[in-house]
């Protein structure tokens, strides 16, 4: 009966310990400086229907389409409408983009850090080589292997900023693809 009691009661620490564990991690994330990104505060983020005047490039949130783009992993070959990418970041998504002139194998390391809540495409008005933008934040970079990609993922999908925490990223029927 001892031994029982005694794998029962380290049971209970390591899945308490463990739980705490994770969750002290997941904090330090949320905590951890990124250095370089820029913040804005987005007011407005009503469904409309037309285009819409960004003042960022790509944005970083605002009014946009009721369809959002379907950001589980996706990875668009072709530069997506703003509107509906704008959407999926109030749904919690991080959008990376990237000039259409990036080198192959840096693309090839960005398509492999795409992942739910994540999608990818070419932006070709950006200034940055690579920019990761979710609601309201946003971190040009120049290269695949910068570090800061696996921080920024990790802080901003689905993170504080999210207006719509939960929400899906799965594709809608007659939404886009």
């Amino acid at each position: 009966m001892k031994p029982l009691i005694i794998i029962v009661g380290l049971s209970v620490l390591l899945l308490v310990g463990g739980s705490w564990w994770s969750n002290n991690a997941q904090q330090k994330v949320y905590e951890q400086e990124i250095v370089g990104i820029t913040s804005t505060i987005v007011t407005d983020r009503s469904h409309v229907q037309t285009e819409v005047d960004y003042k960022d490039t790509p944005p970083v949130g605002g009014n946009h389409h009721p369809v959002w783009l379907s950001c589980n992993g996706d990875i668009y070959d072709e530069p997506v409408v703003d509107e509906n990418a704008v959407h999926s970041l109030e749904h919690g998504a991080v959008w990376i983009t990237y000039q259409p002139e990036l080198a192959a194998e840096q693309i090839e390391i960005l398509k492999g850090k795409v992942k739910g809540y994540s999608f990818m495409s070419p932006y070709p008005e950006q200034e940055s080589p690579i920019m990761l933008t979710a609601w309201g934040v946003q971190l040009p970079l120049d290269a695949a292997d910068d570090p800061r990609i696996d921080q920024f993922l990790a802080k901003f999908r689905q993170g504080p900023q999210t207006p719509e925490p939960g929400a899906t990223c799965n594709a809608i029927p007659g939404g886009m693809q």
